[in-house]
């Protein structure tokens, strides 16, 4: 007999899901703009932050909800840089798979147990898997500083919305998005501990936090457990059972 998804993480879900519809009133910060060559180096730097070729990651998956409620889950990213494609599996902390999708442009759910069954929830996974792990796909990018000197790559996307990916620390890295109102969305951090075998993993990092802005608010912490370079380009996990 399968075991019931336990009500934290039915709370998380529900969470995801009108995280996903809400927006923050804070507005996009004024952006001084700087000239090349500085320019050209900094989005060397920015382009850097992101894994590059075919991986497979292990994160456990750590909700913050309000209410000082708190969620556990594991998830299985395996994705392509080229193909800007991947496949998402989420379980249970006992193995039980809830959620299983894949995307190569489009979104195509291959498992979803209630409550993970919603397709707003799909959509919302999906979209944060792809601001945290793909470049962004603008047409116009920008580098400059903020007021506090913070040096910002700015992505202008198509549909009117914006990501900043910017180095505030040293091993640290944040992406904020804004939406096509200039209303912040989503702020994601990207942390490195002082591996001495890190450089061998290319744009791969030992922690990630994501705060969903807005009401109801929440936040994601993915601590990584494994990472596997594939050689292979198929990017698919094996069926779930």
């Amino acid at each position: 007999m399968k075991k019931p998804i336990p009500r934290p993480v039915k709370r998380m879900v529900w969470f995801l899901i009108m995280g996903a519809l809400a927006v923050s009133c804070t507005g996009l910060p004024e952006l001084h703009k700087t000239g090349s060559p500085e320019a050209s180096h900094t989005r060397r730097a920015c382009q850097g932050r992101y894994p590059l070729g075919n991986w497979q990651l292990l994160h456990t998956i750590q909700a913050e909800l309000p209410g000082n409620q708190t969620g556990f889950l594991m998830g299985v990213t395996r994705l392509s840089s080229q193909k800007r494609s991947f496949q998402c599996v989420i379980m249970t902390l006992e193995g039980f798979v809830v959620f299983d999708a894949l995307y190569d442009g489009t979104i195509r759910v291959d498992r979803a147990v209630a409550p993970f069954d919603n397709e707003a929830f799909a959509r919302g996974v999906m979209a944060d898997i792809q601001l945290i792990f793909f470049k962004p796909s603008a047409n116009d990018i920008t580098t400059g500083t903020l007021s506090d000197g913070t040096v910002v790559c700015r992505h202008y996307l198509e549909d009117g919305s914006v990501i900043d990916v910017a180095q505030p620390e040293r091993h640290q890295w944040e992406t904020r998005l804004y939406g096509p109102n200039h209303s912040l969305k989503r702020v994601i951090t990207i942390i490195n501990n002082e591996n001495p075998n890190r450089d061998s993993l290319t744009g791969i990092t030992d922690k990630i936090e994501l705060t969903a802005r807005g009401t109801p608010g929440y936040k994601l912490v993915l601590d990584l457990v494994e990472a596997l370079a594939l050689e292979s380009e198929d990017s698919t996990l094996p069926a779930s059972e």
